[in-house]
């Protein structure tokens, strides 16, 4: 029974059991309490204190962020590639400037004032339908390197994240069901105190080829590459890599065997800047590797770099037996290197950032992306499933 009807069950009783002697009320409190589920107590005040007045009906609350809001809102989320609300309500702002700038949307005043305002809560009920788990197992190829282990120290306190250039890395194979053979791998790189990422696909994991995709790595980072904190795989406990670095001052130190955490910056960075992207398929042709690369070094960098916000933990901490965790606002790794001190990023290394950034356009570079995406797809596609020969008779 509703409570609606509750108040008018009790409005139909409440003068009979006024004017009823004491056997008469006894029944009828017996009746109400069997209908209703009351406890007696309770209806004994409601028939003993006066009678509800006229029932009021509530008017529902007016809807602050109606369809078309989300229908922007929906627009802008696609194309900053879905993140979560408290990510996209940091960059939200500006990247609506940036969209139409680009006259990529014209969004009403009266709507644009509404999402410069919107919360990360609201944004995530608005977009509630459209959000999709995916799960997906990852296949792991690593194998140990034991040759320098003694020479590369063991990092077991992060590095001081606020100044740039001191990153981790590792590889990500794409080797498909089967390790066997040889595939491309991508080497990932990121930057902690930045959250800067660079990719770099090889053919093959041999380690001039790591030692060669690092250098390509460090030709684009818009900062001095500092220190590289790998796993202990062999393609990065080599010799090549380690007179590299010793050559050019890169302080080189890796995380203990069997540890992931000690590497969780990139593998988180190996799942939303790779694996999210290019997916699991088996790449094992230079081709493949060579579009892999246009992608990586053309528009997914800057896309991922200069538009996709990142959160960072600030605190962690258990209250009462809950682990509460604190982070800091959303920026993207653009607007963490403009915000780093001058010593360690220049002026004039600032200014050529803000003038790229100027040019770019979000929503432009997602189709890049996509066609690139595409034309990788059917490269895999081609070479799995061959056209079949034509027979004569």
């Amino acid at each position: 029974m509703s409570l609606k009807s509750r108040k008018e069950y009790l409005k139909a009783n409440y003068h009979r059991y006024r004017k009823a002697i004491k056997s008469g009320k006894h029944k009828i409190i017996d009746e109400f309490c069997k209908n209703t589920g009351y406890h007696r107590k309770h209806a004994l005040r409601l028939f003993n204190a006066p009678l509800y007045g006229k029932l009021k009906v509530r008017k529902p609350r007016s809807k602050i962020y109606d369809s078309k809001v989300t229908y922007y809102l929906k627009k802008i989320w696609k194309i900053l590639d879905c993140p979560c609300g408290q990510r996209l309500e940091g960059v939200l702002a500006e990247t609506i400037r940036v969209l139409e700038r680009h006259k990529e949307l014209l969004i009403p005043e009266d709507i644009k004032i509404k999402l410069f305002n919107i919360k990360s809560a609201s944004i995530d009920r608005r977009l509630k339908h459209e959000k999709r788990n995916i799960i997906r197992t990852i296949h792991g190829t690593t194998k140990p390197g034991s040759l320098l282990k003694k020479q590369i120290p063991i990092v077991l306190s992060r590095w001081d994240e606020v100044i740039p250039g001191y990153t981790e890395l590792d590889l990500v194979a794409h080797c498909g069901s089967k390790a066997s053979g040889e595939f491309a791998f991508t080497l990932d790189i990121t930057d902690l105190a930045t959250t800067w990422s660079e990719q770099e696909a090889i053919l093959g994991k041999a380690e001039k080829r790591v030692r060669q995709g690092l250098v390509n790595i460090k030709d684009r980072l818009p900062f001095k590459l500092l220190g590289i904190d790998p796993d202990n795989g062999s393609e990065f406990i080599n010799w090549q890599l380690f007179n590299y670095c010793v050559a050019n001052e890169i302080q080189f130190t890796r995380g203990r065997p069997g540890k992931k955490n000690d590497n969780a910056h990139i593998e988180q960075k190996n799942w939303t800047q790779v694996r999210k992207i290019v997916g699991y398929a088996r790449m094992e042709t230079q081709e493949e590797v060579d579009l892999l690369n246009q992608l990586y070094r053309g528009p997914l960098r800057l896309y991922m770099n200069f538009f996709q916000p990142s959160m960072k933990l600030q605190e962690k901490k258990r209250v009462e037996g809950r682990l509460k965790r604190k982070y800091g606002r959303a920026l993207t790794p653009y607007q963490r290197v403009l915000e780093a001190p001058t010593k360690y990023i220049s002026k004039e290394q600032k200014a050529t950032l803000k003038k790229r950034y100027e040019q770019l356009n979000p929503a432009q570079l997602k189709r890049e992306i996509e066609q690139l995406l595409k034309q990788l797809a059917n490269l895999i596609r081609k070479r799995t499933n061959p056209p079949k020969p034509l027979t004569t008779k």
